[in-house]
């Protein structure tokens, strides 16, 4: 495991949230026996005048350079995490390629770059530098280099095309240049490994993982055969395939549907809540989730089968096994490390008849080893994962 590290994180996202996130996750489990600086994504000036949703409200002192940019976060574990706000950022997602847009993005990017040299300086931590840029290439590619960092690794847990409408602009291409310029690429699943690998100096691939300590406060021993709830956990967007879930919902009338998660897709949310068995939960922080997954008799994961999702490592699956779940799920990408627990099918007869009979046959047995395989599947074991892959770059750049 890297001990006595300075991390830069440069993020494409804010530390906190209802959601869990991988990048979060990581960085909390390093910062033990590391010092972190995690930056989070910037807002933009647009942002700040028409308001966020489902985010921290903006501090405008901090916007303002008022009172420190830096707050100390303690994590679980016991380390700290200094978490920088940064400065308010141009928008320029929505602008065409051309001289005001690269102009735009390099101001940006100099602003960001000012404004964590001032805070690498301050929390002394210029020395060993590894700068760990997660699912931000456009910054990436801006500050990558600019920091006498040691070593530099972009981190890439999604597609870009198409899974993020703001990004797929010119986030394709700032993604090859980034891509070429560090040192090595991780990423998250078997699809992005084949889809980055080409474009990379080197890649590698560290998995998602479950808080198992959070999870299995949602875990029965024997399973609740008095009624039928199937539930799923995770973002209603386009990723679902809702030719299967409306399957579902008309030939199982007397079980429950419950959804929990972020709403992205209103095409989605509109479908789920024509019937009568759905109940649309919205999002929820991560302690409320087990007390939901205590409740359900099945997770499902009934992703479309695509480009965009054969990248997708889902941390659900580790949550629902954490809690004993049986689990059923579509062939959407790799998820081989979990046939022979989890109930894999390609259509919508399948997916109903797959529910119908995980749910009948589940019991005490399946569900303790359901469990077991989650808790070799920890944030803990992924961190040491990580630090294995940075040590190995930064030995062969030795060489």
């Amino acid at each position: 495991m890297l001990n006595n590290r300075n991390i830069l994180c440069i993020s494409g996202t804010e530390w906190n949230g209802n959601y869990i996130k991988a990048v979060v996750e990581l960085m909390k489990v390093l910062s033990v026996n590391n010092k972190i600086l995690f930056v989070e994504n910037a807002y933009t000036y647009k942002d700040a005048l028409m308001g966020v949703n489902n985010i921290d409200k903006i501090d405008f002192k901090k916007v303002l350079g008022l009172k420190s940019r830096i707050r100390e976060v303690k994590t679980e574990g016991g380390g700290t995490v200094h978490v920088l706000f940064p400065p308010l950022v141009f928008p320029v997602s929505f602008l065409p390629d051309g001289s005001l847009y690269r102009s735009l993005l390099k101001y940006n990017g100099w602003l960001l770059k000012r404004t964590v040299r001032k805070a690498l300086k301050q929390l002394n931590m210029t020395d060993e530098l590894i700068n760990f840029t997660s699912f931000n290439p456009g910054m990436g590619a801006m500050t990558g280099r600019k920091f006498k960092e040691k070593t530099l690794i972009y981190h890439c847990y999604d597609e870009i095309k198409g899974a993020h409408s703001w990004l797929s602009r010119h986030g394709l291409r700032l993604e090859a240049i980034f891509m070429k310029m560090a040192d090595a690429v991780i990423v998250t699943s078997q699809g992005l490994y084949d889809s980055k690998k080409d474009e990379a100096k080197q890649c590698f691939i560290v998995k998602n993982a479950v808080k198992v300590d959070l999870f299995k406060k949602g875990f029965k021993a024997e399973p609740d055969k008095s009624k039928t709830i199937v539930g799923y956990v995770g973002t209603i967007d386009d990723r679902s395939n809702y030719e299967i879930l409306e399957h579902l919902f008309t030939n199982m009338p007397e079980a429950e549907f419950v959804f929990v998660g972020r709403i992205l897709s209103e095409r989605g949310v509109t479908i789920l809540k024509k019937y009568p068995n759905v109940k649309v939960e919205g999002a929820k922080r991560p302690e409320e989730l087990p007390a939901y997954l205590q409740t359900f008799s099945v997770g499902i994961i009934p992703f479309v089968k695509d480009d965009l999702t054969k990248g997708i490592y889902p941390m659900k699956i580790n949550e629902y096994l954490a809690a004993g779940l049986p689990v059923v799920s579509t062939n959407f990408g790799d998820i081989s490390d979990f046939a022979s627990l989890v109930k894999i099918t390609d259509d919508k007869e399948g997916f109903l008849n797959a529910v119908i009979a995980e749910t009948k046959d589940d019991n005490a047995d399946k569900r303790a080893s359901r469990l077991k395989t989650a808790e070799g599947n920890t944030w803990n074991k992924r961190a040491e994962e990580l630090s294995d892959v940075i040590e190995r770059v930064e030995a062969g750049l030795k060489r």
